[in-house]
């Protein structure tokens, strides 16, 4: 994991103590929103250590990141491995994903079968 850095144009508290662990924005897909919350449920939550940090953003309107704090070396092993097994398989909870992927399935065909022609 890398270190949280500020960005030219960023207005807001400083998290230099912190590693990103993983982001999402309004525009994420099913992929990432499943990685998202998996990461975040491996970690046990958010904590004094763990955070999910909202920032406003230009392009995507928001941004949310997992932050956790470099005292907390056990989180920041799991975190590196939750990016380890990322760079070898796209999804980190097949379980999670697929949840997601059917109740979005449902969410278009709900859509599909009351709209009218």
């Amino acid at each position: 994991m890398k270190k949280w850095s500020r960005s030219e144009n960023y207005i807001g508290e400083m998290y230099y103590d912190y590693y990103v662990l993983l982001y999402r924005t309004r525009d994420s897909g099913l992929v990432e929103e499943s990685n998202f919350w998996s990461a975040l449920k491996a970690l046990n939550g958010e904590s004094k250590t763990v955070k999910v940090v909202r920032a406003k953003h230009w392009l995507c309107g928001w941004v949310e990141m997992i932050l956790i704090h470099e005292s907390d070396k056990e989180s920041i092993d799991k975190g590196n491995e939750i990016e380890k097994a990322l760079e070898n398989y796209p999804i980190l909870d097949e379980d999670d994903f697929f949840a997601r992927e059917s109740e979005k399935r449902e969410e278009l065909v709900e859509c599909y079968v009351t709209y009218e022609w």
